[in-house]
């Protein structure tokens, strides 16, 4: 896997920390985990909230892959869940208000027979299986679609999105709102995955030779000039191979 968080032009132009963050691994050469968080903009110390968040989502995970009977498919909710108690935490031993850390969060768990996301939030989480390319969870398909829910709302459940595919899949790619207008398109029936822009990143994903040089890249690649002219903010994105 590969991924980065890199400041949108909008902020580095005002001075301002990257607000987006990521996390992911391969735990035990068979389980992949995602985590990928958008600080809200509104939020002073999003910044922060989003850091803490996708920790807290890799730990959790971790610690329930080593329970015996802890389904691959419950995790990624319960990845969320321990997220937002890490954040109110914090909040309560620093004396915020738990808005001050407001977040969206995408998680995954995945292994060779299947893929599992649950999202709260924007941004989304594209697959490619059979050689298709297909949304597992995106916000901009549902209620949600004029507001940003953090996972920092008391009613942050109600916008919560899950979904699971037991099939294998060949690739995955979790992102923020920053990536949405280059990654997606809309048609007559809702969005879809732009193939103009997976099929390049999925076969960059295949060719790494040094993850460390692959994620410089992918970093350009989110700051250049062309991805920057479809929206200023924040990127994340992470591309795993399956």
């Amino acid at each position: 896997m590969l991924g980065v968080s890199v400041a949108g032009y909008l902020h580095l132009k005002e001075g301002l920390p990257c607000q987006d963050a990521c996390k992911y691994l391969i735990h035990k050469d068979n389980y992949g985990l995602i985590a990928v968080a958008d600080g809200l903009g509104s939020a002073f110390l999003s910044h922060i909230g989003a850091q803490k968040a996708v920790e807290k989502a890799i730990e959790t995970a971790i610690k329930l892959l080593e329970v015996n009977n802890t389904s691959l498919a419950d995790i990624p909710i319960k990845m969320i869940e321990f997220s937002r108690y890490a954040l109110i935490e914090i909040a309560e031993q620093e004396g915020l208000n738990l808005s001050n850390l407001a977040t969206t969060l995408i998680t995954v768990a995945f292994d060779k027979r299947g893929i599992h996301s649950a999202q709260v939030g924007d941004g989304a989480v594209v697959v490619q299986i059979n050689g298709q390319l297909k949304i597992l969870t995106c916000s901009l398909n549902f209620e949600y679609v004029n507001e940003v829910m953090p996972i920092t709302t008391e009613d942050y459940l109600d916008g919560l999105i899950f979904e699971s595919i037991n099939n294998p899949v060949d690739f995955v790619s979790v992102f923020t709102d920053g990536c949405q207008r280059a990654a997606l398109k809309k048609t007559e029936i809702g969005y879809e995955p732009f193939e103009g822009f997976f099929r390049p990143v999925f076969d960059f994903a295949t060719k790494i030779n040094h993850i460390e040089q692959a994620n410089k890249e992918l970093e350009e690649f989110l700051m250049s000039k062309k991805m920057s002219e479809y929206f200023e903010d924040d990127k994340t994105l992470v591309i795993g191979v399956i």
